[in-house]
């Protein structure tokens, strides 16, 4: 077996499946904290998801792999209309539900499709940094349930891991990215004091990869987008914090929609 055969191999395998699943149950707390300092989560990520939706005004969304909802709550405070989080993880929703109880915007959570209401369509679905955290026919599995979901004019918004970034092994603003042998892609999150406080295993997909499961799903436009920093990043941390970021830059977007 090649080594092309066998990353597949592990990539299909349903025990990877919940492998990753139970991964993210696990580090849940800590994963609640990456989206309150992370500066990659709040100065590019969640910014630029925002941009390269567009004006949410009144949208209807689904947001696949919501987490704890810290992104659903960005896309309703912007000014979309009804908002559906879906999860797996039942400990990542139950930081989401808590805080809808607790600041209610009217955003309800689901821990499986079936609990979607039949016939639903959906003007936008966001996958943001979901992809790496998915197998083979799980992605395929994502842009097949968003091809059904999506109104036949909507599209999908995500960002994921960037296949040609090469800063491994260096501190990138709070990240240590390193290179597996199985070909996955090891992860430590540090603190602004540079102290590690999670570590995860993400899957690695090529371009490739990402649009032959998009294309496949009936996605005929698609488009890869370089993100940059928010400016209220740069003014927190300086331009020496973020020199070389947005040259080799760590995540990518990507927009497909159908026609």
């Amino acid at each position: 077996m090649n080594d092309k055969d066998s990353r597949k191999k592990v990539y299909n395998d349903e025990a990877e499946e919940q492998r990753l699943l139970r991964q993210f149950d696990i580090i849940s707390s800590q994963y609640a904290l990456a989206t309150r300092i992370d500066p990659n989560k709040r100065y590019v990520q969640y910014p630029e998801s925002l941009r390269m939706i567009g004006d949410p005004g009144g949208a209807v969304i689904l947001d696949i792999g919501c987490a704890n909802g810290t992104f659903t709550r960005m896309m309703r405070c912007a000014g979309a209309g009804e908002i559906i989080g879906f999860d797996p993880s039942e400990n990542e929703l139950t930081d989401a539900r808590n805080e809808e109880a607790e600041r209610p915007l009217g955003i309800r959570y689901v821990s499986d499709y079936s609990q979607i209401p039949t016939g639903k369509r959906f003007d936008l679905v966001t996958v943001i940094m979901v992809f790496p955290a998915v197998t083979s026919r799980q992605l395929e599995e994502i842009f097949t349930r968003s091809s059904k979901f999506l109104k036949m004019e909507g599209k999908l918004v995500a960002v994921t891991l960037n296949p040609d970034f090469s800063r491994f092994g260096e501190v990138v603003n709070g990240r240590i990215f390193s290179r597996r042998a199985d070909g996955r892609i090891g992860i430590d999150f540090l603190d602004d004091g540079g102290k590690k406080y999670m570590s995860i295993i993400d899957t690695y997909f090529s371009m490739t990869d990402v649009e032959r499961a998009a294309r496949k799903a009936g996605f005929a436009n698609v488009r890869w987008e370089a993100l940059k920093i928010d400016p209220a990043g740069i003014e927190k941390y300086g331009t020496d914090y973020w020199a070389g970021y947005e040259e080799d830059c760590p995540y990518i977007g990507f927009v497909a929609s159908r026609g």
